[in-house]
């Protein structure tokens, strides 16, 4: 059974509160949760953090941790241009370009045409990519020998 972190940090301080070691905590919250609830080095590093005073259950902001990015701002801002490049949007939302492509990529975007477009096309947008090509490809039989379409 997989368990958030949350929970598991709440009955880390309830047992360092009503005196019990981290070992015991750890031993409770596995035979409650299961093996994976909470990791013994876990549990550990909680209680020293508990001890110096710091009976905050939030982790602490750190240097390199990825920001978070809005999608629906990214996708509204794809909607008003979508020929922007991912530089172009990691520059205006403040973060890095690899996380506006990992967060394009679950919006289903891609990179077309100088344009920001779907990864899978409709029925009807295929229809309309091979008219221009059909049409050559008749222009081809009906004149061999011109040059181009």
């Amino acid at each position: 059974m997989d368990i958030s972190k949350e929970p598991v940090q709440g009955c880390l301080l309830y047992d360092f509160k009503v005196g019990l070691s981290a070992a015991a905590s750890n031993r409770r919250l596995c035979q409650a949760f299961g093996d994976s609830a909470v990791n013994i080095h876990t549990a550990r590093h909680w209680f020293k953090k508990f001890r110096s005073g710091d009976l905050f259950l939030c982790d602490k902001a750190r240097t390199g941790r990825p920001q978070a990015l809005d999608d629906e701002a990214l996708q509204a801002a794809i909607e008003e241009d979508s020929s922007q490049t991912c530089g172009e949007l990691a520059r205006q939302f403040n973060t890095s370009s690899e996380l506006v492509k990992l967060h394009l990529h679950r919006l289903g975007k891609t990179y077309r045409l100088s344009k920001r477009v779907p990864h899978t096309l409709l029925e009807v947008h295929k229809n309309n990519e091979w008219q221009p090509v059909y049409h050559c490809f008749l222009a081809t039989i009906a004149h061999p020998y011109s040059i181009g379409c």
